[in-house]
């Protein structure tokens, strides 16, 4: 007679709280929709460090190509909002981007709002932006021509990483702002 009591006592536990338990899931994952697509990393310390001096403004594209390195490359990078890439949410998989500049290739991993770039390949890349120099020398003297570049096939980017990796990151955003896409 006692065990009917008690496994009555928790089916009514169970029928009674199971809305909560629904409730609770779906405030959790709403939350997790909400983080990822309105979130924003601002970079405090790229705008106090200088960083907003553009490389090439007072060198001709020849020589802008021919000086060209890493930061030049992290200017770049902050330009096309790179800077907003996070990681997925609940996790510590940051943002990596190769850039591949004709016979250089250069590194970017995004922590925090902030660009780290080095020359060479990284493993687990996300995406890989194919440009010449010449092409990212032109972005970097006039912004406007970033969307042009893209559409005109001057530059291109390679998705590498998954459609959902991508998106929990932030490439989408990006990737719209560059092809003119909304």
């Amino acid at each position: 007679m006692e065990e009917g009591i008690v496994q009555n006592v928790k089916k009514g536990f169970i029928r009674r709280h199971w809305f909560l338990i629904v409730f609770l899931i779906l405030l959790v994952l709403c939350g997790l929709i909400y983080y990822t697509l309105f979130y924003k990393t601002y970079n405090v310390q790229s705008e106090t460090s200088g960083q907003s001096v553009n490389p090439v403004s007072d060198l001709s594209v020849e020589e802008a190509v021919i000086q060209f390195n890493s930061g030049f490359v992290s200017y770049l990078l902050y330009n096309i909002g790179a800077w907003q890439l996070h990681n997925p949410p609940l996790s510590s998989d940051t943002p990596k981007i190769e850039i591949d500049v004709g016979d250089e290739i250069y590194n970017a991993v995004v922590e925090k709002g902030n660009i780290n770039v080095q020359k060479g390949k990284i493993d687990s890349k996300d995406i890989i932006i194919i440009l010449t120099k010449e092409e990212a020398v032109k972005m970097m003297k006039d912004s406007n021509y970033v969307k042009e570049s893209f559409k005109s096939g001057g530059s291109r980017i390679e998705l590498v990483a998954g459609e959902t990796t991508l998106f929990l990151k932030g490439y989408l955003k990006l990737y719209n702002e560059l092809s003119d896409e909304n």
